[in-house]
């Protein structure tokens, strides 16, 4: 679309600032970076025993790294030794790494701060567009001073060398490339992007926005000498992960690959593992409502002489704080310019707190929760001074939020509204005040019913609770026959539901945002969904939560609705995902002789003028482009044969490239072959992409055909021009290698051709100079493709949906996808083989690509946040 051709327009602008690959570094223009120790006696190790294949490998790299100058030979007294890390995702690929420990030691420390991952955040605001930039090697793009390689020396069994580019593994490197890249945006005077470390975010409020945004950053890491790494960069995104978060739209919720992470975690056994879980909650701790309340028996167990005691309390805190981020809980983030409101409240277990926000039409929204329990001597405090102490407690949490600015303070302790004006106050009270003083602010009285998003005190509903007779549920919504009411006061009862409800008609609903909304008991709300969803001809997640939620409440019920429509069948096999296709590019490396491989396919249609030949088919060699061409009556195996001995008068193949038409599949064709002695390559299954050079071929030399006899008056036969349209392209200089197709096959062009081959190198060297204009080319070409594409993988046993091939004129009401198949084998990143019978070889499986598969979610997997 336009929005993606003005992306590939820049991208293109700007090619050279990516890397073609990791070893293709720049050198950032910056001083080169010292390496300052504290002893001067030097540090040297041996080096460390490897198998031959690990010496195979570390003997590469080093090659590498010395070519492309960013190691170089040394004589220094000073050694580390290397070894191998394996990586988990990326085909065991292995990476050279140092064992500085021993240089760290002595290293002087590098005080460089890291930025704050709440300020990063709340930095995106409420852009609408993102782009993620990933710097090749970024620390390889940092020269270090040369008096102070030789202190950067390593050993291998081959050698002793020094770095000359800052290296990974060194003590101070994270805190050179971080001052690094934050020194370039500030000097630049870039306010729409942040970095850490290597991942720089760029944030716009609009598309336009957006491309300039772009731009500047481009520009920026031209004149800087900063190399991108192409495949880890995604451009025009509405939703980002980072630092552990995913943003989008104002909002910020957990990462999915950490909270799948956390989902998985088994109950702790002892100190050590209860530790490391907390570790893993802590990060979260501002989306969870009444944290501290909730981990207080987990509290208890880390306790100087505490004995190991998993109680059921204990596992039940456990489960809360899981489930609670497991169900995605939903922040927005913070606005400088929407007022603040401040709710608080305190029991004699602990104080919390909400800072929410306005959205346009003034409803309030969460940017962060806060609660801790309370210190031993705190727990004598009188109920007045724990509720001003939770409003202490909130203004230091929220100091950067809230200084500067006036907000509101809610408040269900009435005796606090007149806190600013009361006089002749004492001890902590005084105190507090004159801090208090410090902020411009109004406290409001806000009910304790209206306020249980802050109560702290949320416990089983008890028998006398509030009762409302002026409403008539009935009348709540024309929507609430969707559940009798009979049933769900039933149901009711048997839920042990809390918080603070009202109740109507024996029936316990909540206020909210101005609707009286029924709550739905555990034992309904699947159905409900279920009900709604087919009832309403299964719309989608916002249309669902516009239906429901005006009229039921339940705790996380957008997650629910989300989760429910995700898990449809009908909806999953239907309905077109809106998001990117799965799969980068995968090009055929350039071959560098001609007849290595040649591609064949065919065009039919061709109803001219009465001829009786109606199918063209084409044959391009891979390394020259040069073609060859046949009009034919029918296509058959025996039709391809022919045209194929005619081409082997000049020479064989080694391969030959075509797609699974039964044609190419059949016996007699793979008997041909085979007595041939030539490997037959076929496309993916519906992926024409594959064969691309021959698939561009026929809409070229269609369209010239086109053009000739159109600009006839003559009716003349489409094969009698085929030949001179074949003869005018072989001689025609090619866009990708910028010589004719005939030159880089016979090393010749006619006497008569306007352009002598005189003015061509040798053919050996066009062929050579060939090879590198096609590699450019794909470089380029992975670009602007990888843009509109994601990375995905799948594993064996994965479920999966497939995107069927629509066929012209067939029923537009077949479903878009089908399946459910699973994922028998992985044959490339982008290749799978899945349990779907072939319709050609009536094999029980099919080999397809990436780009037409879709995670599938099984509806009997679904489970709601409570379950």
């Amino acid at each position: 679309d336009e929005k993606n051709f003005q992306l590939q327009e820049i991208l293109e602008d700007f090619s050279d600032i990516f890397a073609k690959d990791k070893y293709d570094v720049g050198t950032i223009r910056i001083e080169p970076q010292r390496v300052r120790l504290t002893s001067d006696l030097p540090v040297s190790l041996r080096a460390y025993k490897t198998s031959p294949k690990q010496q195979e490998e570390i003997d590469k790299q080093i090659e590498e790294l010395l070519k492309h100058n960013i190691i170089k030979e040394s004589s220094s007294p000073y050694s580390a030794p290397v070894t191998l890390v394996y990586k988990k995702d990326e085909n065991k690929k292995s990476r050279l790494c140092i064992d500085f420990r021993k240089l760290n030691q002595i290293t002087k420390s590098d005080a460089e701060p890291l930025p704050l991952i709440e300020t990063l955040i709340d930095k995106l605001g409420n852009s609408v567009y993102f782009s993620r930039l990933d710097m090749v090697s970024g620390y390889w793009q940092i020269p270090i001073n040369p008096e102070d390689t030789e202190k950067l020396a390593f050993v291998t069994n081959s050698g002793l060398y020094e770095w000359l580019r800052l290296p990974f593994g060194w003590k101070n490197a994270p805190s050179i490339f971080q001052r690094t890249i934050r020194r370039i945006l500030t000097k630049h005077k870039v306010s729409f992007a942040a970095n850490y470390f290597d991942d720089i975010i760029i944030y716009s409020n609009n598309f336009e926005e957006h491309l300039n945004h772009l731009k500047e950053i481009f520009e920026i890491c031209r004149f800087e000498n900063l190399k991108l790494k192409a495949s880890k960069c995604s451009f025009l995104q509405t939703k980002i992960q980072f630092l552990g978060y995913e943003i989008s739209n104002g909002v910020v919720t957990p990462d999915n690959n950490n909270i799948e992470a956390i989902k998985n975690l088994k109950p702790p056994t002892n100190v050590k593992s209860l530790q490391r879980f907390l570790g893993s909650i802590n990060v979260y701790n501002k989306f969870i409502n009444n944290y501290a309340k909730i981990r207080a028996p987990l509290n208890n167990l880390l306790k100087k002489n505490t004995p190991w005691c998993w109680t059921p309390k204990c596992q039940e805190a456990f489960e809360i704080l899981k489930n609670a981020l497991v169900c995605k809980p939903i922040l927005k983030i913070f606005n400088p310019k929407l007022p603040c409101h401040i709710f608080v409240d305190a029991s004699q277990s602990g104080v919390g707190a909400i800072l929410k926000q306005p959205d346009v039409s003034g409803v309030l929204h969460p940017i962060a929760f806060h609660s801790r329990s309370l210190r031993d001597y705190e727990k004598n405090y009188a109920i007045t001074e724990l509720e001003c102490l939770a409003i202490v407690d909130a203004l230091n949490k929220f100091y950067h939020y809230l200084f500067g600015n006036k907000f509101t303070i809610h408040t269900d302790h009435a005796a606090l509204v007149w806190l600013k004006n009361v006089k002749n106050l004492k001890g902590r009270l005084f105190r507090w005040s004159l801090l208090l003083s410090m902020y411009d602010y109004d406290i409001k009285y806000t009910k304790g019913t209206l306020n249980f998003e802050a109560d702290m005190l949320s416990r089983d509903i008890p028998d006398n609770i509030e009762h409302n007779s002026n409403v008539d549920l009935n009348n709540v919504s024309h929507f609430s026959h969707l559940l009798q009411l009979d049933e769900i006061r039933e149901a009711q009862q048997n839920d042990n539901l809390t918080g603070n409800f009202i109740k109507i008609d024996n029936v316990l609903c909540i206020r909210k945002k101005g609707f009286t909304k029924i709550v739905v008991p555990f034992s309904l709300r699947h159905k409900l969904l279920e009900i709604t969803h087919k009832k309403f001809g299964h719309p989608g997640i916002q249309k669902t939560i516009n239906l429901l939620t005006p009229v039921y409440y339940w705790e996380n019920i957008t997650l629910d609705i989300t989760n429910f429509n995700k898990h449809c069948h009908t909806c999953q096999i239907n309905k077109k995902p809106r998001q990117k296709r799965f799969g980068l590019l995968q090009e055929m490396p350039p071959v560098d002789k001609p007849f290595e491989i040649i591609a064949i396919d065919s065009v039919g249609g061709f109803n001219y003028y009465n001829s009786t030949k109606k199918y063209l088919t084409l044959v391009i060699d891979h390394h020259t482009r040069y073609m060859w061409s046949f009009a034919s009556k029918s296509i058959t195996t025996e039709t391809y044969v022919n045209f194929l001995h005619q081409i082997f008068q000049i020479q064989t193949p080694k391969s030959i490239l075509s797609d699974r038409n039964a044609a190419f599949t059949s016996s007699h064709f793979k008997k041909f072959l085979k007595h041939s002695k030539i490997k037959q390559l076929l496309t993916t299954a519906h992926r024409p992409e594959t064969n691309g050079k021959v698939e561009r071929l026929g809409q070229t030399i269609v369209t010239r055909l086109k053009c000739k006899i159109n600009d006839s008056s003559k009716k003349i036969p489409w094969p009698k021009l085929l030949k001179e349209v074949t003869e005018e392209y072989n001689l025609t200089p090619h866009s990708v290698t910028k010589f004719p197709p005939a030159f880089l096959m016979f090393g010749t062009v006619p006497f008569n051709h306007p352009l002598s081959e005189e003015i061509y190198p040798p053919v050996e060297e066009a062929r050579k100079i060939a090879v590198e204009r096609t590699k450019q080319y794909h470089e380029k070409n992975k670009i602007y493709y990888d843009a509109r594409f994601t990375h995905i993988e799948f594993s064996p046993n994965d479920t999966v949906m497939y995107e069927d091939f629509k066929y012209p004129n067939t029923r537009k009401l077949t479903p878009t996808f089908s399946g459910p198949y699973i994922i028998l084998e992985k044959f490339s990143d982008v290749n799978y083989k899945i349990n779907k019978k072939n319709i050609h070889n009536k094999e029980n499986t099919e080999i397809v690509h990436i780009s037409k598969l879709r995670r599938y979610h099984p509806p009997d997997k679904l489970k709601l946040c409570h379950e």
